[in-house]
């Protein structure tokens, strides 16, 4: 062959392969290059321990940082063993460096030229962390693991006068109430403990408004097991989430305080002009409190002192709620109706002033005492507490209300008033939790509380009618009044006691709860309605007039006794068998007396005892006993990762009623069936699906055949032919956290269906009077969905927040149409109603032409965003947040516009030199779709402390509301009506306020005051809501 050929065919084979033959040699440079990466990519491991105790130190950042530069080039937290593990890091010399706030930083300089194991390292704590003191490295503020989600406190900056309630308010998916109540990812906070340690039972506001936030450490939100729950490993669906604070062990070693005092004015004045009250009047504010603690390993002891008169009610008021329950009607006439979800926002009903709802200027007083000890070598804890409290408030508010009729008319009705409230009452409380031994146990929990108080309210009304032409014309006019006395205590407890009986997972438990209360109040209700009968601007000169005298009592007695065996089936199934029998039994009497002489005027009626007279007609005596038996089974199955329960009981329920010596009587047989699965990818992400269906019983107001006049314009009956209802209950949650980018992700979804659900049926006279009466209807059902993210932007200082919910409700009413005749069933003359006739004319609601069907659908969205920035000198926070709902009625034309409310804010935080803080947040508010226009307004407020006297003190100068534009607005819609409600609040006001420090406060993490908060600073209760505080 001539070699032409050969050399012809090499130069194309050549050309052929080229390509080829690069693509090759390309690939074994990268397989090269990755393996002499792999061959130069190490991990470091490594374990923290305290020097001291040795134990574990988690969540401390290990940090690699290239010798010479300053930022990480590796981070990552140590676990709960305190392991940390950096992967993948290049050969080279490194800074190592370990911190925690409250231990001094390690730092080593190592070499990197393999895997490298650093052994156990020791950190010492720092007992004179000051307040300054930063992790340089990139910390992670939120980790979610298992059932717990904690919030590192140090990523949020705080100041020297912030308290608790002002950290809570800045950690993702927290949420603080204008009334205190507190909600992490929209579940309602029931406690606040201390290191585990009990703080003042189940009052979470003692701890949120009176505990410095500098004391914190750790804020951990958890889903707490019930205590049998914890015993058996079993989970019996009575869960609750608490919150559990870890306070700085530096403050752990002996007696610490902070007292406080401050004084400032309204500016200008805005106070409000009564004799009983010349220094709130005359527009001053003042603030004190005081917290003095001394915590060791085994004991805490906290005495706590807090007066303002600037809306920080630092306590949750059992005796006025009590008083308020037995008020019921007074405040507005709200319909007996919405039980199981009938109706939204219920009670907010008719002539009266709405409920004094919210808003007002209220002065507080509170002192209390808490402890709490490990005794007998830990095998007992015991601790108890003593609070007493008082509270004055006073509210000016006027409503708006829209009422949309079946005929396509409306009623206009406006209100005008004021509500004074005085309150005060003493608790005591004890919890003892003894184990005799490893299998045995007790837990016992009484308390006692008692009180009472005193209240006045007055409201002019005027309500027109809007006719099908269009043309508006006058109904009625008038006033109503009522004040009165109240006297009221309570006693409860429960008792546990938990016995293990020798083969893992038996056990055998039995729980007891009983609650015993008295409730006494002597009131006067006193109304004067004039109306225009042929709507020509002629009012009747014989205006309806009741001038009556109340001697009100209730008493209440329940015990509650359960019984829980759980049986091993097999390694990982377990059986429980349970039997819960409750008993309650309440009295309820009501004597009237209609006044001996009829002395009125345009604003008055005078209550003249001379010859009073029994008034029968609106006198009544109720006895309402039931009898509750729930036996059922649970089957689970349990393994590390998953817990799967599967259960069902039977509740057979015994009824017994007697109202004015006619009794009802029923017997009723209910299950109740639930599943549970809870699945655990790994420690830091977890899934969880709860179902459950309870059934429940009408109140004994519900039930009641009494009419309650105690709002002329409105006029509630009970219904002794109401069923029960049945709930449908299912929540699905899912948490996260990204180890590496500290990226935190918390999701839930929850929903309920009532079948038999109890709603109103209502109807008007021709004075424009509403009559209701509460039946059973069609089913109900609502949804709520949440969506929590939160992550900081690499190692920039920046972090993002985004918190997502979305609501929706449908509840069903029925509407009176021109066709009832309800004369038929209700005397006004002798005020009795006819519900043998009513029951049988109606046996359904829906299927007649006397009432119209009316859907209320209600859907909402909320979307939060709040961008931070933070070094060790300033927190910058911008963040925004908007409200939308909206409300459909299928009765025609009445579909209300969606209501927007919007928000953007800023906030900041800057520590100066020589130990002076400037503090300010700025809140714009705007509105949009409200029947009544409503302006937008800016919340301003700043402050400026200074450290004084080695850093023991700190004085303070705080402005509220600098622009003076703070507003309350509370807005419902309920059936068919819509309603806006607008009150007084704080405006704007100076406070010059000096806190004293002492013991393991002074000079580090303390440096604040109780009862100090900065309060109108993002929205707090120590001064005005955060710019119009709009409710729903």
């Amino acid at each position: 062959m001539p070699p032409c050929f050969f050399i012809k065919n090499c130069v194309m084979v050549t050309k052929s392969e080229h390509f080829i033959l690069k693509v090759v040699l390309v690939c074994a440079a990268m397989i090269l290059s990755l393996s002499a990466y792999a061959q130069n990519s190490f991990t470091v491991s490594l374990k923290l321990t305290d020097e001291n105790t040795e134990e574990p130190v988690s969540f401390a950042t290990a940090s690699l940082t290239k010798a010479g530069e300053k930022s990480p080039v590796k981070y990552v937290l140590s676990d709960s063993e305190g392991m940390a593990v950096l992967e993948k890091v290049r050969k080279g010399t490194y800074i190592f460096k370990a911190e925690l706030l409250g231990y001094k930083a390690f730092e080593k300089e190592i070499i990197v030229e393999g895997d490298l194991d650093l052994g156990t390292l020791k950190m010492k704590e720092d007992i004179e962390v000051l307040n300054a003191a930063n992790v340089s490295a990139v910390g992670n503020p939120i980790i979610v693991k298992k059932d717990t989600v904690e919030y590192n406190a140090s990523s949020f900056k705080t100041s020297d006068n912030d308290m608790l309630e002002d950290l809570l308010k800045k950690l993702p998916g927290v949420e603080v109430n204008s009334d205190g109540s507190i909600t992490a990812n929209g579940e309602t906070i029931t406690q606040i403990t201390i290191d585990g340690k009990t703080f003042f039972l189940d009052d979470p506001q003692l701890a949120s408004k009176n505990l410095p936030a500098k004391m914190v450490e750790k804020v951990k939100v958890v889903e707490r097991k019930s205590e049998q729950a914890q015993f058996t490993g079993i989970d019996d669906g009575q869960e609750e989430f608490i919150i559990d604070l870890s306070i700085y062990k530096g403050m752990m070693d002996g007696w610490f305080g902070n007292l406080t005092g401050g004084g400032g004015h309204d500016a200008p004045d805005k106070g409000y002009y009564n004799d009983e009250h010349k220094f709130v009047d005359e527009g001053w504010r003042y603030q004190s409190g005081a917290i003095v603690g001394n915590f060791k390993d085994h004991s805490q002891l906290t005495l706590i002192l807090n007066a303002n008169n600037t809306n920080n009610r630092g306590f949750n008021d059992l005796a006025g709620g009590m008083m308020g329950g037995m008020m019921g009607g007074m405040r507005g006439g709200g319909m007996r109706g919405g039980m199981g979800g009938g109706m939204m926002g219920g009670g907010m009903m008719g002539g009266g002033m709405g409920g004094f709802g919210g808003g007002g200027i209220t002065s507080s007083w509170m002192g209390g005492v808490n402890g709490a000890w490990d005794l007998f070598d830990e095998s007992m804890e015991l601790s108890g507490n003593y609070l007493y409290n008082g509270s004055n408030a006073l509210v000016k508010e006027e409503s708006s209300k829209i009422t949309y009729r079946e005929n396509g008319s409306r009623l206009l009705n406006d209100n005008n008033g004021y509500s004074s409230t005085n309150t005060g009452g003493h608790r005591f409380g004890i919890r003892l939790d003894h184990e005799f031994s490893p299998n045995s146990s007790i837990l016992f929990e009484p308390q006692f509380n008692f009180g009472g108080g005193n209240f006045s309210e007055f409201s002019d009304f005027a309500t027109n009618t809007v006719g099908t032409d269009g043309v508006e014309r006058k109904t009625n006019k008038g006033f109503n009044s009522s004040y009165g006395d109240n006297n009221n205590w309570t006693a409860s407890g429960r008792f546990l006691y938990r016995q293990r009986l020798g083969k893992a997972g038996r056990t055998l438990s039995l729980n007891a709860n009983y609650n015993f209360s008295n409730n006494d109040m002597t009131s006067f209700n006193q109304s004067l309605t004039r109306v225009d009968n042929n709507q020509d601007d002629i009012w009747d000169e014989n205006p309806e007039i009741i001038n009556q005298k109340y001697l009100q009592n209730s008493r209440s007695s329940s015990l509650t006794g359960r019984l829980v065996y759980t049986e091993p089936l097999m390694e990982q199934l377990y059986l429980e068998a349970s039997y819960q029998y409750s008993w309650s039994r309440s009295n309820s009497t009501k004597d009237a007396f209609n006044s001996g002489s009829m002395e009125y005027g345009d604003d008055f009626i005078i209550y003249d005892p001379v010859g009073a007279t029994p008034d029968p007609l609106y006198s009544n005596s109720i006895l309402n006993e039931n009898i509750n038996q729930r036996a059922g089974l649970t089957f689970s199955w349990q393994t590390e990762k998953l817990t799967a329960q599967l259960g069902a009981s039977a509740n057979p329920t015994h009824t017994y009623n007697e109202t004015n010596g006619k009794t009802y009587e029923s017997n009723v047989l209910n299950w109740a069936p639930e599943a549970r699965v809870r699945f655990y990818f790994n420690d830091y992400t977890n899934m969880m699906i709860n179902y459950n269906g309870r059934s429940a019983q009408p109140s004994t107001s519900q039930l009641m055949p009494v009419p309650d006049n105690t709002n002329p314009l409105n006029v509630s009956l009970g219904n002794p032919y109401l069923k029960p209802y049945f709930n449908h209950n299912m929540r699905w949650n899912f948490g996260y956290t990204d180890m590496d980018t500290f990226t935190s992700v918390n999701a839930n979804i929850s929903g309920g269906m009532v079948q038999d659900a109890i709603t109103n049926a209502q109807w008007y006279d021709k004075a424009g009077v509403q009559y209701s009466i509460p039946v059973n209807g069609p089913g109900t059902a609502n949804a709520n969905a949440m969506l929590m993210f939160n992550s900081p932007i690499g190692m920039s200082g920046f972090s993002i927040m985004s918190m997502t919910n979305a609501r929706y409700n449908q509840s069903t009413s029925y509407i009176g149409t021109e066709r009832l005749s309800a004369d038929k069933y209700y005397d006004s003359e002798t005020v009795t109603f006819d519900y043998e006739a009513f029951h049988k004319d109606f046996p359904d609601l829906g299927n007649t032409d006397a009432f119209t069907e009316n859907r209320t659908l209600t859907a909402g969205v909320m979307q939060m965003l709040r961008l931070t920035y933070r070094n060790d000198f300033v927190e910058l926070v911008a963040g925004g947040r908007t409200n939308m709902s909206k409300s459909w009625y299928t009765m025609n034309e009445v579909n209300q516009k969606a209501t927007w409310t919007n928000n953007a804010s800023f906030e900041m935080n800057w520590t100066l030199p020589f130990g002076m803080n400037l503090i300010t947040d700025i809140n714009y508010n705007w509105y949009n779709g409200y029947t009544t226009a409503q302006k937008p307004e800016f919340i301003w407020n700043a402050e400026i402390t200074q450290l004084l006297f080695d850093k023991k003190c700190t004085i303070a100068l705080r402005a509220y509301d600098l622009l003076n534009q703070a507003k309350n607005l509370m807005v419902t819609d309920n059936s068919d009506y819509h309603m806006e409600t607008r009150s007084n609040t704080l405006g704007r006001y100076v406070i010059v306020a000096f806190t004293y420090r002492f013991g393991t406060f002074g000079g580090n993490r303390g440096n604040r005051g109780p009862g100090m908060g900065r309060g109108g600073m993002r929205g707090g209760p120590m001064g005005p809501p955060p710019g119009g505080m709009m409710r729903r």
